[in-house]
C-alpha cells in the first residue's frame, strides 16, 4: 500500500492482461464531500488501450466513436475503444523543435456533413524560426486530406506555444496560444501570442469578439488545458514561470496578467503587481500552485459513471506526473477542493479526455525529453469503475 496525498491506494497489479491495477478512492479525506459527491469508495480499474507511442500530446472524442490521438513528431491516429486497435490516418509535415511540434485537436461540429479536422502544430518560417499555424483537413473515413491553413504566423518557440482546441458550445474554435518565450507578447493585445483566441471555422476572427479581433482573452503564458463546462463555462490551465501555475475561468475580452502579475493580485510579482491589476482590470485565477506542478490538458466531468467525480476538472500534469481533480461549486466559478490521484504513477501526464460513457482517458508524455520513459512508454490509459 503507498501514500499518496490525503488518499491511500492499493499497490497496481499486472495479474490481468492490460490491467495494470485498481485504485481505491476511500478512507480519509477521500469521502463523499471531496470527492463531490456519490459513494465514498470507487474502484477504478486502470488499463493500458495502447503503448509504444512517441509523446501523446492531445486525445479527443471523435465524432466517429473513436478516439483520436495526436503525437508530437507529426502523426494522427484513431483507437478503436472496443477493439482497442490503433489506426494511423495522417502523417503531418511539423517543426518538432522543443516543445514544438503537433499539438492540439478539434473537430467540425457538424463532422457527418463537414468531416473536417483542426489541428495546430509548428512549423518553420522562411530562414528556420518556429511558428505555429492551424490547419484543418477533411477525413474520407479512412485517412485525413491536404492540410488547408486557416491562421498562420502564430508565435512560435521551443517552449510556451500553447495550442489546445476546443470547439465552444457557440460552434465556434478556441485556441490557445503561449508568449512562444516573448513574455511581453502577451500583453500585446492585437498579438497573436500569449491569448485564447475565438475563430470562426475558416480561421477568422469570430462575430461578437470583444475588439473585433481573434483575440478573447490576453495576458496569458502557456495554456495547455482548455474545456467547456456543461453550462459554457470555458476554463483553461496555464503553466507559470517559477511560481504560479494557474486555472482560470475565462471572461471576454479579461487581462489575466502575465507577466506582469504572477498569480493572484497580491505584490508577489512586485510593488507594481497591485497597481497593474488594478488599472488593467486584470482577472485572479481560481486557484494557484507554487512551487509549479506544470499543469497540461484539462477536461470537464460530469458523467455518472463515476458519481464521486461529477461536477469537476480534471487535469493533467507533466512535472508533477499526477492527474488532479478540481471539484467546483454549484455556479462553476471556485474550486471546493483538489485531490491527487495516480501520483507519478504513470510519469509525465499531458493529455485527458473524458468518453460520453464517462471512462477517463489519459496520455503519457515521457518521451517528450523530460521524462524517464519505460519500454512501454508513451502510453493510453483508460479509467473505468471496476
Amino acid at each position: 500500500m503507498a501514500v499518496h496525498g490525503a488518499c491511500w491506494f492499493p499497490g497496481l497489479s499486472s495479474s490481468l492482461p492490460g490491467i495494470l491495477g485498481a485504485l481505491l478512492l476511500g478512507g480519509g479525506a477521500c469521502d463523499s464531500a471531496t470527492a463531490g459527491g456519490g459513494s465514498p469508495n470507487v474502484e477504478l480499474d486502470v488499463e493500458v488501450v495502447a503503448s509504444n507511442l512517441d509523446t501523446v500530446w492531445e486525445l479527443a472524442w471523435g465524432p466517429d466513436g473513436h478516439v483520436w490521438v495526436t503525437e508530437r513528431g507529426g502523426r494522427i491516429s484513431r483507437l478503436d475503444p472496443a477493439s482497442l486497435t490503433l489506426a494511423p490516418v495522417a502523417q503531418v509535415s511539423v517543426n518538432e523543435v522543443g516543445e514544438g511540434g503537433l499539438m492540439g485537436l478539434a473537430f467540425h461540429p457538424d463532422f457527418a456533413t463537414e468531416p473536417w479536422v483542426y489541428v495546430a502544430h509548428t512549423y518553420a518560417a522562411q530562414g528556420g524560426s518556429p511558428w505555429n499555424r492551424v490547419v484543418r483537413m477533411r477525413f474520407d473515413g479512412t485517412s485525413l486530406g491536404t492540410p488547408e491553413v486557416i491562421l498562420a504566423d502564430i508565435p512560435g518557440s521551443s517552449i510556451h506555444n500553447g495550442a489546445r482546441l476546443a470547439i465552444g458550445p457557440d460552434r465556434f474554435l478556441y485556441v490557445t496560444t503561449g508568449d512562444a518565450s516573448d513574455a511581453f507578447i502577451a500583453q500585446n493585445r492585437d498579438a497573436l501570442g500569449g491569448k485564447v483566441l475565438r475563430l470562426a471555422l475558416d480561421g477568422a476572427p469570430a462575430p461578437g469578439n470583444p475588439f473585433g479581433t481573434r483575440t478573447w482573452t490576453w495576458g496569458h503564458r502557456n495554456p495547455q488545458g482548455i474545456a467547456f463546462g456543461s453550462d459554457g463555462s470555458l476554463y483553461i490551465s496555464e503553466h507559470g514561470a517559477s511560481d504560479n501555475d494557474e486555472v482560470n475561468r475565462l471572461e471576454p475580452g479579461r487581462n489575466y496578467g502575465w507577466p506582469n502579475v504572477r498569480g493572484r493580485c497580491d505584490g508577489d510579482a512586485g510593488m507594481s503587481e497591485i497597481p497593474f491589476c488594478t488599472a488593467n482590470n486584470v482577472a485572479e485565477p481560481m486557484t494557484i500552485w507554487s512551487p509549479t506542478i506544470a499543469p497540461a490538458g484539462l477536461a470537464w466531468y460530469d458523467a455518472p459513471l463515476i458519481a464521486a467525480f461529477r461536477r469537476s476538472l480534471l487535469m493533467a500534469t507533466l512535472k508533477d506526473a499526477t492527474l488532479y481533480r478540481l471539484a467546483l461549486s454549484a455556479d462553476g466559478r471556485s474550486i471546493e477542493s483538489t485531490e491527487a490521484l495516480f501520483e507519478r504513477d504513470f510519469g509525465r501526464l499531458r493529455a485527458v479526455m473524458v468518453a460520453p460513457d464517462g471512462s477517463v482517458y489519459i496520455g503519457t508524455s515521457n518521451r517528450d525529453g523530460r521524462g524517464s520513459p519505460s519500454p512501454a512508454d508513451d502510453r493510453i490509459l483508460r479509467i473505468r469503475p471496476r
